[in-house]
């Protein structure tokens, strides 16, 4: 039981984002910076608590600034036509950039932020980590928007075809900015949920990756690459999985970079296998 609960804090902030990349993928495209976006939440949310903010508030503008990050992103990728993985990888790199800077490149402590650590070393009975819960929560929500809501219906449809979509009157564009904007949303509150548990802001590290994985829990889970019909449970047990790498890396003192090697390959199966189901 012990061990579960830990899996599950450890893999919390990845769920945020690997349900954000699942509707994301759905719709057609892919989102590269949601790693960095998560470093930018968290220097956002750290400058907002200097300056005297309570954490509800400096929360509030980080996610505010990620989605409006996120909304530029959808507007840049679905009214100019820039290729969505070449674009988020520019975001990736100068939200990074921006990052560093306004942190002036310094590891921030979160112990002058009780409110922060509170958050991430809260346990329920003095057992159970409070990450169970918002981890359930983001799951119920993700399925919720993805298979329950008309929303989640109109981001299939836009990624199955978007040309027989927009014929049918829906309004593609506006579904891919919104898409981009839950994207960033997901990505703040990961990157709030990844600083409380770490207890510090790492502008280099914070994130770091995140995207690999959370594209490696996609794959594993089913959703098709290409957009289309998405699998959040799929999605949900493949950030599990990932998680379980990376643990099972760390408690056996196996260099990181063997992690980073076997995510690749699985994504590159998944791929594979995924081409031989469409043919």
């Amino acid at each position: 039981m012990s061990t579960f609960l830990l899996v599950i804090k450890q893999a919390t902030s990845l769920m945020f984002i690997t349900v954000g990349m699942t509707i994301v993928i759905s719709s057609g495209g892919t989102d590269i910076s949601a790693g960095s976006m998560m470093a930018f939440s968290g220097v956002i949310i750290m400058l907002a608590l200097r300056y005297g903010l309570p954490l509800w508030a400096a929360t509030l503008a980080g996610v505010v600034c990620c989605c409006l990050v996120g909304m530029f992103n959808g507007v840049l990728i679905a009214k100019a036509g820039i290729q969505p993985i070449i674009h988020t990888l520019v975001m990736q790199i100068v939200l990074r950039g921006f990052t560093v800077m306004l942190a002036n490149s310094k590891v921030v402590s979160m112990a002058k932020y009780p409110e922060i650590r509170y958050l991430g070393l809260t346990r329920f009975g003095g057992i159970v980590p409070i990450q169970l819960l918002f981890f359930v929560l983001v799951a119920i929500t993700g399925y919720i928007v993805l298979k329950i809501s008309v929303f989640g219906k109109l981001v299939e449809a836009v990624g199955g075809n978007k040309r027989a979509a927009r014929l049918c009157g829906v309004r593609t564009q506006y579904v891919i900015i919104a898409v981009y904007a839950l994207s960033g949303f997901l990505a703040a509150l990961g990157g709030l949920m990844e600083m409380s548990k770490s207890g510090a802001l790492d502008p280099n590290l914070l994130g770091y990756q995140f995207e690999l994985d959370a594209i490696a829990s996609v794959a594993i889970g089913g959703t098709a690459m290409k957009g289309g019909k998405a699998h959040i449970l799929g999605s949900i047990f493949g950030c599990i999985i990932m998680t379980l790498i990376t643990t099972m890396v760390n408690m056996n003192n196996i260099p990181f970079a063997y992690s980073n090697i076997i995510k690749s390959i699985i994504i590159i199966v998944s791929l594979a296998v995924q081409k031989e189901q469409a043919v």
